[in-house]
């Protein structure tokens, strides 16, 4: 995902949908994306941008199956 996309994503989500991504993270304890979401929303950016920011990252360290899997099935 490149940076242009990922301002993209930001911008394509709701504040309904940022508080369900987030409140996923923290059902099944994936605590270092709450603490890069949190950090970047505390350092500046927008709830929006933050998540956004963590899909990405979580995208570019998985391969897309196992990405598209822990996406769908959590």
């Amino acid at each position: 995902m490149t940076t242009q996309e990922t301002y993209k994503l930001a911008n394509e989500l709701t504040n309904k949908e940022v508080n369900n991504i987030v409140t996923g993270w923290e059902n099944v304890n994936e605590k270092e994306s709450l603490k890069t979401f949190n950090s970047l929303v505390s350092l500046g950016d927008s709830r929006e941008l933050a998540c956004a920011t963590v899909i990405a990252k979580k995208y570019k360290s998985k391969d897309n199956a196992e990405f598209y899997r822990n996406a769908y099935t959590n």
